[in-house]
């Protein structure tokens, strides 16, 4: 019995070590393979909607007002100044607090305009008492409360107006602060058992109004409630948020949020003035993307800034993340732009120079036909000769209906170095050419593929097999599409391209042969043989990833 209890804890232990073995998790066999070396086209994003990113934003908003004890609304302006960057506002901040609110533009880097002295109005006027407070910049803390405290005018027995971060409402006078270039002319009096009110008048309007209509900057200069709401508006109408700047000439401090909101009555334009500044907010942060699909409020996140394929969950709309354009693998961003810029200004240019310039056989100058008769005379030379064959004209006699046909220059090898505009504009069309070839062919593949999902849809119909049974057709026209989208921006890349050009040029004539190959089979894809259809799909694909592993620039 003994021996018996012993087998069995034996056994038990035999299987406790087996079952440690198989899930210890330690397998030295199977390597981890990274999808970025295997995939180039590889990219980690995530789809936000329009809260998820209201929320993100607040987020590191409440981090940095909590880090730096300041107010939300100042986090938010440091951090779109910076794009976003928590730890870079709270080094500068913490070195130097004034010297990046005076970049931030929400301090008024000096006083530029010498304060201009009150004036004293009669005893006549409206009664007031003037009240001053004095800033001083001392450290951060100064520095930040120089910039976003509110100013108010203690009045006994009146109410003051609400305190705005970054602003002061009514007149007030600070050891720090300059005054506009305007005449603010103030009027005090004291009269015993009255309130005490003061007035100023607005530089904008020149109207004389109570303190209490009166807003002001960190700068302090100061303008009326209505003239600071009309700027606003004309600002915002303008598409203008987060950029709205002091009245005051030459005075480029920031406006803070919640005074336009303050001030702003009209509901319709509180939300286009935080649809604005929520579209700066997004745009200014490295890891957020609007997708530029029609109408579509997605934002795509991402810490990899690379320019990879990102394609919306919404409206699957598809562009390159670093850029917001068409996605465009292998040529990278500035290269892309670049072969945009010139098509837009040079294709009808070059069309033209192509169809109605000619070098001059005598003096090889650029000449353009003016006429319908083919007898040109160069102004240069005073050459005559045959506009369509390029012959002397005085030996063409009855040779001239031999011009239809296509002959080689036999002067090619002699021209001139003013060809050499005309070669530049030849080695052009001849990248911009095959560009558009593909991106036709593209749209004509697509015409393909719906006539054969047609065909498909009646064989299903009439019980010639399943939807299953003719997939591979569907993942065939896929494919190939991907594969001609490619290689239609390889020669973007080849018109800019210096070096390694004869490598790229190879692997470039390899994938074109192969996508022809797979063309001519999708375009006959009911008589191929399904193996061999998914044999040319491996090889296309396996072509096309080559050439991205080589030449496709994916650092960020």
């Amino acid at each position: 019995m003994a021996d018996q209890e012993s087998d069995m804890e034996y056994s038990s232990d035999n299987d406790y070590e087996f079952e440690d073995y198989y899930n210890s998790g330690e397998d030295c066999d199977i390597e981890q393979i990274d999808p970025k070396r295997t995939d180039p086209e590889y990219f980690v994003y995530e789809c936000l909607n329009v809260e998820e990113v209201e929320k993100l934003l607040n987020e590191s908003v409440e981090k940095l007002s909590t880090q730096l004890q300041i107010t939300p609304s100042l986090a938010k302006v440091l951090l779109h100044e910076t794009r976003w960057n928590t730890a870079e506002v709270i080094e500068r901040y913490r070195n130097n607090a004034s010297n990046l609110l005076v970049s931030a533009r929400i301090k008024a880097a000096a006083p530029s305009i010498p304060p201009n002295p009150p004036t004293q109005l009669p005893p006549a006027a409206v009664p007031s008492t003037s009240t001053s407070s004095s800033v001083a910049s001392g450290g951060a803390a100064a520095a930040a409360a120089a910039a976003t405290c509110s100013f108010t005018v203690s009045v006994p027995g009146c109410s003051a107006s609400p305190a705005i971060p970054g602003t002061s409402s009514g007149s007030t006078a600070t050891s720090t602060s300059s005054s506009s270039s305007k005449s603010h002319q103030t009027s005090s009096t004291t009269t015993p058992g009255a309130c005490c009110y003061r007035t100023q008048l607005c530089p904008v309007c020149v109207t004389v109004q109570s303190t209490d209509k009166f807003h002001a900057l960190s700068c302090q200069h100061s303008f009326c409630r209505d003239c600071w709401a009309m700027h606003f508006e004309i600002q915002i109408g303008q598409g203008i948020s987060t950029q709205i700047e002091c009245m005051e000439q030459r005075c480029d401090v920031r406006v803070p949020e919640d005074l336009v909101l303050t001030l702003l009555n009209r509901p319709m334009l509180r939300d286009k003035y935080q649809q604005f500044t929520f579209a700066d907010y997004v745009k200014s942060h490295p890891e957020l993307r609007f997708c530029p699909g029609p109408n579509c409020q997605t934002i795509i996140r991402s810490q990899d800034i690379s320019p990879k394929k990102a394609v919306c969950r919404m409206c699957k709309t598809a562009f390159c993340f670093r850029c917001g354009t068409d996605y465009h693998a292998p040529t990278d961003c500035q290269i892309i732009r670049k072969w945009l810029t010139k098509c837009a200004d040079d294709s009808e240019t070059a069309n033209y120079i192509s169809a109605h310039t000619k070098d001059c056989p005598k003096c090889h100058i650029c000449i353009e036909k003016n006429g319908g008769c083919n007898h040109m005379q160069c102004f240069n030379c005073k050459h005559d000769f045959c506009w369509m064959c390029l012959g002397d004209w005085k030996a063409h006699g009855s040779e001239y209906y031999e011009c239809s046909r296509y002959k080689e220059n036999p002067n090619i090898a002699h021209e001139s170095v003013h060809a050499q505009a005309r070669e530049a504009l030849k080695k052009y069309l001849h990248y911009y050419e095959r560009w558009e070839n593909h991106s036709k062919s593209l749209q004509l593949e697509q015409q393909t593929l719906d006539r054969m999902r047609t065909r498909i849809n009646e064989k299903v119909m009439k019980g010639l097999g399943t939807w299953i049974d003719w997939q591979h057709l569907f993942d065939a026209a896929t494919l190939l599409a991907k594969c001609r989208y490619t290689l239609q921006y390889t020669y973007p890349y080849a018109y800019y391209m210096e070096s390694r050009k004869e490598l790229f040029e190879y692997q470039q004539a390899q994938l074109e042969a192969e996508i022809e190959n797979l063309s001519w089979k999708v375009e006959r894809a009911e008589t191929t043989d399904r193996g061999e259809l998914e044999n040319q799909m491996d090889i296309a694909e396996k072509r096309r990833t080559t050439l991205l592993k080589d030449f496709f620039p994916t650092e960020a």
